[in-house]
């Protein structure tokens, strides 16, 4: 048996908080912030959604984004998180968000680290990070702290029970009370218990895959105005060397594909996932971007259940640099680069994509 809850963040605006509790959501996990212990770096919503929810009896439970890649940057953000926890009791386990590009090889040591100093503190600790990571990555902190997995599929709810504690199913979901998109979980774990880390089962082996044939992904950009749209690798978007492209469009012909982009005015925007579809006129969720220049792109393809497994291609030119960079393949650390396409200080000028 698994419980909706919702997890938010700033970026999912100011919240109803009563008519979320009366959809019937179960309970919800907050960020409080991201980062080294910086006030800036305190979630804008933080105190008010951790207000709402203990008015109105929502069970909690706390995340942090982590960008830690030292011991330094590790012990900062748990001082960040036990700041903000201080004083306050929580339902669910307070998680540390490993899933920025570039942090993979110091991941576990940090989850260790802010893991250990929460139970010292007297919390339940846990680890949020996508199916991949926790494959390919987090193997030396496997079924040591409670577990919270993103896998956006269109699976029974169950399939991870037994897993993981926490599964965050899609980033799309609509729930009364909050604006957009909104990210939902199937929680298996009680609510306000004494929680044991979940051990990993054995999975079976994997069914054959179907051929899942040419998919197509098509894209526009924005500079001035939006230019034509591009499909594969016809051509690029953008208007040429040196303009800034300030908005993207991104679709595919099947399955869906998952992307954020890093502007100049905010850093990393929130994931959006789009289908066979993009919305020029939803500046929210239609498309990728503020209206500042985009200094990074990020994206992963979603392939279509029981298909044989694709990845995008991607790459971009940037400011100062007529040739495209090293193509980047979904979020792997591929070319000796970090997992996103750009360098997050000089604008992109080009972008161009392909999946295969």
């Amino acid at each position: 048996m698994s419980n909706l809850i919702i997890d938010v963040s700033y970026h999912n605006g100011v919240i109803n908080w009563e008519r979320v509790k009366a959809s019937g959501c179960a309970g919800a996990i907050l960020r409080c912030g991201y980062g080294d212990d910086i006030t800036s770096q305190d979630d804008k919503q933080w105190v008010r959604n951790l207000a709402e929810c203990k008015r109105l009896g929502i069970p909690v439970g706390v995340y942090l984004y982590s960008y830690a890649t030292c011991d330094r940057q590790a012990e900062s953000e748990l001082d960040h998180i036990l700041r903000l926890i201080k004083g306050h009791t929580f339902q669910l386990p307070i998680f540390l968000d490993v899933e920025e590009p570039g942090t993979q090889g110091y991941a576990p040591k940090c989850c260790e680290i802010v893991c250990e100093g929460l139970k010292a503190a007297g919390y339940t600790p846990g680890i949020y990070a996508s199916l991949s990571w926790f494959n390919n990555y987090l193997g030396n902190v496997r079924g040591k702290y409670v577990e919270w997995m993103a896998r956006y599929k269109n699976l029974p709810k169950d399939t991870y029970n037994g897993q993981y504690a926490i599964w965050q199913y899609a980033s799309d979901g609509q729930v009364d009370g909050v604006n957009g998109r909104v990210d939902v979980n199937h929680c298996y774990m009680e609510f306000g218990g004494s929680v044991q880390p979940v051990t990993p089962s054995v999975k079976p082996a994997p069914a054959e895959k179907k051929d899942l044939g040419q998919v197509d992904i098509t894209y526009q950009a924005y500079t001035t105005k939006w230019w034509p749209a591009v499909t594969n690798k016809a051509d690029w978007a953008g208007k040429g060397d040196d303009v800034s492209i300030k908005w993207l469009a991104v679709k595919v012909s099947k399955g869906s594909i998952r992307a954020r982009v890093y502007t100049q005015a905010n850093g990393w925007l929130s994931y959006l996932t789009f289908g066979n579809s993009y919305d020029l006129n939803d500046k929210k969720n239609g498309i990728l971007g503020d209206g500042s220049p985009i200094l990074a792109v990020e994206l992963y393809y979603i392939t279509p259940e029981e298909y044989e497994y694709q990845m995008v291609h991607y790459r971009v030119s940037v400011r100062n640099n007529k040739n495209f960079y090293a193509d980047q393949v979904d979020t792997l650390k591929a070319s000796g680069m970090d997992g996103f396409a750009g360098d997050k200080y000089r604008f992109i000028d080009k972008f161009q994509a392909w999946i295969e």
